[in-house]
């Protein structure tokens, strides 16, 4: 009998399958884990409890009172500031982790290396979910999602977005960021705790693609965040990056100068803010960060620690991250309808 017909490698295994798990001494197989991702924005975003429990508050002052030069024995007209509410949502990400209960009495003392397995794996598929929702999310095309940087930061001459260049749909993006209080930082629902979290279901019956039950132990596994940015002042995006010509040396038709445009960038920070940018681009861009370097010292790069991290690239003073959630294969962005 199949204990879990349903065996599209998602939610449920059959018996043979998870024998797949096996050594043939029946020793579980060291999983040398092809699939993870480099997402190191997760280790630096500041985490703060939101003010609701489906989001976050944030009162934007949008204008100043108007000062006057006033003339003896004579009156000014009283003025103040405009304050804008704006409301950050918070999104709940959920995993689900199935074994069926016979693969316990089959393999015995093998079952809790496998089941820790798993649970890394679905660990490591809701850290990259969450980092893809950070620069992509959108909440006008996932409601239930998060609103992330890039929709944020969506035109090509909007406020903080330099333009690159680039045309077509092979480009990506580079991102500074200064995570904070009052800049930009993740949020976790009121009366609750950040990061994601696991919960034992425990045994229960479950249902196969055909409707019959099995006895089955279950893992949750949910992370309930959103992101806040508070001054809009603190993210900068350099965009319509050409991937393709990364690679180029400078002198090269369609060379891309990344020591100008980074700078740009930077200045576009608050100077009291600026200390504490991090940048984040994908493996395409750090490489061609490095490259750059190395060509008479084009790029001002350096290296050094970052949390328990060796040489880590500095560029303006400011770490840089890599993140393989950021796209190569962006649309370039238009201009500010």
């Amino acid at each position: 009998m199949a204990y879990a017909p349903n065996i599209d490698g998602s939610t449920v295994r059959t018996l043979a399958e998870w024998g797949g798990f096996f050594k043939k001494n029946g020793q579980a197989h060291n999983i040398i884990e092809l699939v993870n991702a480099e997402n190191s924005i997760l280790e630096d975003i500041a985490w703060k409890e939101a003010t609701d429990y489906d989001g976050n508050q944030t009162a934007l002052r949008t204008a100043l009172p108007t000062p006057y030069w006033r003339r003896l024995y004579q009156g000014i007209p009283p003025s103040k500031s405009s304050i804008t509410i704006v409301k950050d949502p918070i999104g709940r990400l959920e995993a689900r982790s199935l074994v069926d209960a016979a693969f316990k009495e089959l393999y015995g003392s093998q079952f809790a290396p496998y089941r820790l397995s798993e649970a890394k794996a679905h660990m490591e598929a809701m850290r990259q979910e969450v980092a893809t929702a950070i620069f992509y999310g959108n909440v006008k095309d996932r409601p239930e999602g998060i609103h992330g940087l890039a929709p944020r930061y969506a035109y090509k001459n909007g406020p903080h977005v330099i333009d690159a260049g680039g045309t077509g749909s092979e480009l990506t993006s580079m991102f500074g960021v200064v995570w904070g209080e009052n800049e930009a930082m993740g949020i976790f629902p009121r009366d609750s705790s950040a990061g994601l979290s696991h919960k034992d279901l425990g045994e229960a019956d479950a249902l196969d693609a055909a409707g019959n039950s099995y006895r089955a132990i279950s893992d949750l596994y949910t992370w309930n965040l959103g992101l806040s940015v508070r001054d809009w002042r603190a993210v900068v995006r350099i965009c319509n990056l050409p991937v393709a010509a990364l690679t180029l040396k400078k002198g090269d038709a369609g060379f891309v100068d990344l020591h100008r445009l980074t700078i740009m960038a930077k200045n576009h920070i608050p100077m009291e803010k600026r200390s504490r940018l991090k940048w984040y681009c994908n493996q395409e861009v750090m490489t061609a960060l490095e490259l750059q370097a190395s060509d008479a010292g084009h790029v001002n790069l350096h290296y050094g620690d970052l949390f328990n991290s060796k040489n880590v690239p500095f560029l303006h003073g400011a770490p840089v991250r890599q993140n393989d959630a950021i796209l190569t294969a962006e649309e370039a962005l238009p201009a500010m309808p």
